[in-house]
């Protein structure tokens, strides 16, 4: 599927984006994260859509791949959308994933290649396709949830805030150092141990608390 089609079989309904802690960084503990998505489920209503970037799920290698699949476990009722590049495919497709664009708009190789921005600023491949995405739904995006990790998503939140989507972060201890191998110290300064987006994600959750009180 396009991403004009995904916006027409959407129409209306409510969307969401769940970001956080890649393969580089994984989740420090699975219980928290476990706590952490089911409280984003209570803010997701029935049958709404979210949108799921092809990161795979094991529990040996916890990171936001995991997540989806403990929110799909919790929610079987919302309809996940993939996006992906096309040279994924072989890859293949979880089995809670309802509907996939993949998409040829990204460069053979470098960091811009899964997603992120450009030097420039400029939206690329995934993130691209979600902006995009965004900009052609009568209502746009709902909200983006945040769940830690390094500078793509904090570049992410910051310009989905700019584009006036609502921002629900949750601090979650990463494992890693954002390399796969350097573990985090309990003794680590909070961005050493929450990652790149803890200090900005922090704002939005006080924003988020006095909304709530």
């Amino acid at each position: 599927m396009s991403i004009d089609q995904i916006s027409k079989t959407i129409g209306e309904s409510p969307i969401f984006l769940m970001i956080g802690h890649g393969s580089k960084n994984q989740f420090l503990s699975v219980s928290k994260l476990k706590s952490t998505v089911q409280k984003v489920s209570k803010h997701i209503p029935e049958n709404a859509f979210v949108i799921y970037f092809g990161d795979s799920p094991n529990i040996k290698k916890p990171d936001i791949g995991y997540a989806f699949q403990l929110l799909s476990e919790l929610r079987p009722d919302i309809q996940f959308i993939m996006i992906q590049i096309s040279e994924a495919k072989s890859w293949g497709v979880p089995s809670f994933v309802k509907k996939v664009v993949w998409h040829d708009d990204y460069p053979s190789k470098g960091e811009c290649k899964w997603g992120g921005f450009t030097k420039s600023l400029r939206p690329c491949s995934n993130t691209k396709q979600w902006i995009r995405l965004h900009k052609t739904l009568p209502n746009g995006i709902t909200k983006i949830f945040v769940l830690g990790d390094g500078p793509i998503t904090e570049q992410e939140m910051l310009y989905g805030n700019k584009m006036g989507i609502p921002i629900e972060y949750y601090p979650m201890e990463r494992r890693f150092m954002g390399d796969k191998t350097t573990r985090t110290k309990k003794s680590g300064s909070a961005s050493d141990r929450y990652g790149p987006t803890y200090l900005k994600g922090r704002s939005f959750q006080f924003t988020m608390k006095n909304r709530n009180e």
